[in-house]
C-alpha cells in the first residue's frame, strides 16, 4: 500500500465520485462548507468557467499588472488645410525713444575746387589823389583857388573841407568854398555868414566825370577872411 502511484490515488477518487454520485445529487449541491480548503488545485477547473463577477474586489484588483511601457510614437497625421488669416491686433502704444548713439567719425575732405575769377578792383584800395593847405588869407569880394588836384582823366568821387573865419569888423561876411571840375563849373559848395572873428567849419563832395584837374576854391564876399586847415581829396571810382 505505501507504493502506491499519484496517478492509481487519482482514478480511485474518480470511481468513488462516480459511484457515489447518485447519493450525493440525493442529498444536494456541494456548498462551500463541504470542500475542504486547499484541496481543489487549478488544474481541476475548467478554463474559463470563473468569470470576474465570481471574484471578490480585492481579488480582481491584485489581479491587475503593473503599467507596461510607453509604445512607440505614431506617425504623423496628414496636414490639415490652412485657416483663414485672422484679423489685424490694435496697433502697440509707442516705445521709449533709445539713447542717443556715438558720433560718426569725420568724412573725408574733399578736393579743392578750381580758383574763381578775379573779381574787379575795390574802390579805395590804392592812396587817393589828394593835397592839403595850413592857411590862406581871403581878400573881399575875390575868389581864390586854394588847392589843385592834377589827375588823369575819369569819374572820381572828390571831396573838401575848410574852417572859414570873418576878419570883416563892419558887419556880417558872406563866406563861400566851392569844388570845380577843369576849370569850368562847380560841382558842391557850402556857404555861412560869420561875425567878425567868427569862424566855421565847411564840408563839401561830388561825383563826377573830369579830364585833368578838381579845384578847391573859397571867396570872402563882404570883407577879408582867411581859411585854414583845408583838404581836398579825389578818387576813382570804378
Amino acid at each position: 500500500m505505501r507504493d502506491l502511484r499519484a496517478s492509481t490515488v487519482l482514478a480511485a477518487v474518480a470511481l468513488f465520485i462516480v459511484i457515489g454520485g447518485t447519493a450525493t445529487a440525493a442529498s444536494g449541491l456541494i456548498s462551500g462548507s463541504k470542500i475542504k480548503p486547499g484541496t481543489i488545485a487549478a488544474k481541476q477547473i475548467k478554463n474559463k468557467t470563473i468569470t470576474k463577477e465570481k471574484l471578490a474586489p480585492a481579488t480582481v484588483k491584485s489581479l491587475k499588472g503593473a503599467a507596461g511601457p510607453a509604445g512607440p510614437a505614431g506617425a504623423d497625421g496628414v496636414r490639415g488645410a490652412t485657416g483663414s488669416a485672422g484679423t489685424n491686433g490694435a496697433d502697440g502704444s509707442p516705445g521709449t525713444t533709445g539713447a542717443t548713439g556715438p558720433a560718426g567719425t569725420n568724412g573725408t575732405t574733399g578736393a579743392t575746387g578750381s580758383t574763381g575769377a578775379t573779381g574787379p578792383a575795390a574802390v579805395g584800395s590804392f592812396d587817393p589823389y589828394h593835397l592839403e593847405l595850413a592857411y590862406a588869407a581871403l581878400p573881399a569880394d575875390t575868389q581864390t583857388t586854394l588847392i589843385t588836384l592834377d589827375i588823369p582823366a575819369g569819374t572820381y568821387m572828390v571831396t573838401a573841407k575848410a574852417n572859414l573865419t570873418s576878419n570883416y569888423a563892419g558887419g556880417n561876411n558872406f563866406m563861400q568854398c566851392a569844388i570845380w571840375f577843369d576849370e569850368i563849373s562847380a560841382v558842391d559848395e557850402a556857404q555861412v555868414d560869420l561875425a567878425f572873428n567868427e569862424t566855421a567849419n565847411v564840408s563839401m563832395a561830388a561825383v563826377a566825370e573830369l579830364s585833368d584837374t578838381a579845384d578847391l576854391r573859397c571867396t570872402a564876399t563882404d570883407g577879408i577872411g582867411n581859411a585854414n586847415n583845408l583838404k581836398l581829396f579825389a578818387v576813382p571810382v570804378q
